[in-house]
């Protein structure tokens, strides 16, 4: 046992002294590109484009036979209601008669004050999308060999020569 001892000691110190002055270094190297090939992504895009179509709509008369009836409607009911009753009761029998009557001349000119519709066509538009796919190339993979074994590398454009570190230790 003895013996192995400083031996093994004598080992821890040489390898152990090897690694404390071991050195390395990096280099660079241009390796030539022996093909680029592009890259391309899909890409798919929104394309709007506007639907029209005619559509024949009712035009409103513009007629205010309603508005017409409840107004004479509201004073004929008002002159009548004036002529019956007497004293406080004149004023309730007029007011009430202008009431009643604005309600039935207004309903009696919204029902034969009416003449036939109209109509009219109206252009409406909608918008609608469809989509779009396209090939959008987007970089190069440039391809070289180096010491047998073939590396990429890729880029935005195609590239003549390849940079590589090279790191040697001793």
């Amino acid at each position: 046992m003895s013996n192995t001892y400083p031996s093994r000691l004598a080992l821890l110190i040489l390898f152990g002294g090897s690694a404390l002055f071991a050195e390395s270094f990096s280099t660079t190297e241009y390796v030539t590109v022996t093909k680029s090939v592009p890259n391309y992504s899909t890409i798919q895009e929104t394309v709007p484009s506007e639907r029209c179509y005619d559509v024949k709509e009712q035009v409103s008369s513009g007629s205010n036979n309603d508005i017409v009836g409840a107004v004479a409607g509201g004073a004929l009911g008002g002159v009548i209601g004036h002529q019956i009753g007497g004293g406080s009761g004149k004023t309730v029998a007029t007011v009430g008669g202008a009431v009643l009557g604005t309600l039935a001349g207004q309903r009696v000119g919204s029902t034969y004050g009416n003449s036939a519709p109209t109509y009219q066509i109206v252009r409406k538009c909608e918008t609608v999308n469809s989509y779009k796919t396209r090939q959008v190339m987007d970089g190069y993979t440039n391809f070289a060999k180096y010491k047998g074994r073939e590396i990429s590398v890729e880029s935005n454009t195609a590239l003549k020569q390849i940079p590589i570190t090279i790191t040697y230790s001793y």
